[in-house]
């Protein structure tokens, strides 16, 4: 979703195209909020679990250690980033500013990412019916 509006900003034209046209996931605003908060817990956890190991070096190598603004500074830009992808989200609009040639390859290659998964799911569904039938 998001490439396709990057790439609808970069050229209006685009818009017109059926390949462009619609939306090719089916997932809610509300599950995607959800998932952009887990994201970014994540990242706060991960940035200051490295914050915690580059400590950790600098004292074995008897340097000082780093200070908190550090991280807080870290944590303020993760918190940014994600503030940023919120409001993206509302507006229909992208920030991003990749070649159009770059975004059609990316918009390929998570189309066919979504296909796949949407073919396993019906295999998956296919499968436990065929195992239940065969009693």
């Amino acid at each position: 979703m998001k490439l396709r509006h990057a790439l609808f900003a970069a050229d209006p034209k685009y818009k017109k195209q059926a390949k462009y046209k619609e939306d090719e996931s089916d997932i809610d605003d509300e599950w995607i909020a959800e998932y952009e908060e887990s994201l970014q817990a994540k990242e706060i956890e991960k940035a200051e679990k490295k914050f915690a190991k580059e400590n950790e070096k600098l004292e074995a190598d008897g340097h000082k250690p780093q200070k908190e603004s550090v991280l807080e500074e870290r944590i303020a830009a993760i918190k940014t980033e994600f503030k940023d992808l919120k409001k993206e989200r509302g507006t229909k609009k992208s920030a991003s500013e990749k070649p159009v040639a770059k975004l059609e390859d990316a918009i390929a290659k998570v189309s066919e990412k979504i296909k796949s998964f949407k073919l396993q799911i019906v295999d998956r569904d296919a499968g436990k019916e065929v195992a239940l039938g065969t009693r």
